[in-house]
């Protein structure tokens, strides 16, 4: 079962993974994620954000408040959001130094919006109810680069396979919610390709290991070493 950690439960522990769900999702969403990474030794905060009424500030700023409370001040952070809450760790990052700040995973974030949400904002009053619409919509949110310096290493993860019924309906690469292109607007040092629907990339064994990796060395598939280098 995913565990909240209190303060205390988290000093002991110096490498911290906040995971961070998206829209329509609770912080349970991200437990198979969560077990993988403490698997690997991290700290894993999963915590429930207001995503589906409240837009990507307002989560921030909650997001912001639940860090203050649960995670030590000084302590080494990562971050690894999936959908929304790739936006939402963005611009909680927009706005504060953080010190200890690690690497950043996003995963299917749609950092230049969705068609979808573009789609449900023609529903009458679908906007004042469902309140992060405007930023899930094409061309995206305008969220500022980290204010950390130097900026953290954040890496991208792409679905490249739709489900059937929605592989004709967005154009060139995707995974049936949010294009290559989209997750591709934010200023990435590595990137990996999932085969996978949207709403299952963070539930792959092949994901989890390319996030660890990437929190580990920077990359998703680390170089082999130089006597490897040697053998070839």
């Amino acid at each position: 079962m995913l565990k909240e950690y209190d303060g205390r439960q988290m000093a002991a522990d110096l490498r911290t993974v906040v995971l961070v769900h998206g829209f329509f999702r609770r912080g349970r969403n991200m437990r198979y994620l969560a077990r993988k990474l403490e698997e690997r030794g991290y700290r894993a905060f999963a915590p429930t954000l207001p995503t589906t009424f409240r837009n990507v500030r307002e989560c921030s700023e909650s997001l912001a408040r639940m860090i203050e409370k649960s995670v030590p001040e000084g302590e080494s952070v990562h971050f690894v959001g999936h959908s929304m809450g790739g936006l939402v760790i963005r611009d909680y990052l927009s706005r504060r130094v953080i010190g200890q700040l690690g690497r950043v995973v996003l995963i299917g974030t749609p950092n230049g919006g969705t068609p979808y949400a573009n789609l449900m904002l023609r529903i009458p009053f679908s906007r004042q109810v469902l309140k992060s619409l405007p930023d899930l919509a094409e061309p995206g949110p305008d969220i500022g680069p980290p204010r950390n310096v130097p900026a953290p290493e954040i890496g991208i993860v792409i679905g490249t396979r739709p489900d059937f019924v929605r592989q004709l309906l967005l154009p060139g690469e995707h995974d049936g919610m949010v294009t290559a292109e989209s997750v591709r607007r934010v200023a990435a040092s590595g990137e990996m390709l999932v085969p996978c629907p949207h709403e299952w990339l963070h539930w792959r064994t092949d994901t989890a290991e390319g996030v660890a990796s990437f929190l580990e060395t920077g990359k998703f598939q680390p170089e082999p070493d130089e006597e490897e280098r040697g053998e070839e």
